[in-house]
């Protein structure tokens, strides 16, 4: 959830932290956004899962908690990440899950290989997002779907701006703390005023191939759930993509 730019900032060196710095900037709030959005893909017992930008794989053990699915897999960028969670796997109940260390562009996974896919608070910090929707396109099978969750500012204007207050200052001052530099929380903050005030997001989606079906704000809209489905792509389409 903490997103940091990655050309300024290297995951590995805070994976260990990671999640206990999720949890109490969110007040605890993570588990319960994770639990709706894997609840929202209503996935089966054939189905299979895609968690991108898995972090420490909290999506991951989710799905694995809340969902069906006869088969997840977690992939992230960063290999420290990747290791923290399967340190953190429980023992006896990986069978249905498997990790990869790789590109959410450029996954090298197979055509058509998943059902849904989830990416939790990762393609925001993405720098061609549209090549990573259109990499969900080409990995979702006809009829699958997928559960983007991202921050959002409350349409409240009261609201919002205490939540830009604390976007804004109250995480940097305590990134100073947790990470010796406030930079990364304040790139965190102008991120998502960037996403919800400069991206088009359900426009990026057609241009990807895939439909924008809803969205779904979660605790007074700090947090939306953005619902895509597949769709079949026409002849020039697909000659775009290659």
């Amino acid at each position: 959830m903490i997103c940091m730019e990655m050309a300024e900032f290297d995951f590995g060196k805070i994976a260990g932290r990671y999640d206990l710095c999720n949890h109490l900037f969110s007040f605890g709030m993570d588990r319960l956004w994770r639990r709706a959005a894997v609840r929202l893909l209503d996935l089966r017992a054939d189905e299979r899962a895609l968690d991108l930008c898995c972090g420490t794989g909290e999506v991951v053990f989710a799905l694995a908690r809340y969902s069906a699915a006869g088969e997840i897999t977690g992939l992230d960028v960063s290999e420290a990440m990747i290791r923290r969670a399967q340190g953190k796997q429980p023992s006896g109940g990986g069978g249905r899950i498997r990790w990869i260390a790789g590109d959410a562009v450029r996954t090298g996974l197979g055509d058509q290989s998943f059902d849904a896919i989830t990416c939790a608070f990762g393609l925001r910090n993405i720098p061609d997002r549209l090549a990573a929707l259109r990499e969900m396109s080409r990995l979702l099978r006809p009829g699958g779907r997928a559960a983007i969750m991202e921050f959002s500012l409350p349409s409240n204007r009261v609201l919002r701006g205490l939540y830009w207050l604390y976007l804004r200052f109250v995480m940097p001052a305590a990134g100073a703390l947790l990470f010796g530099s406030r930079n990364p929380l304040i790139y965190l903050a102008e991120s998502v005023r960037a996403w919800n005030d400069e991206f088009d997001f359900p426009k990026v989606c057609e241009q990807a191939g895939l439909s924008y079906a809803r969205g779904y704000p979660l605790t007074c809209g700090i947090v939306r759930i953005h619902l895509l489905k597949h769709k079949p792509m026409d002849k020039e389409h697909k000659i775009m993509m290659e």
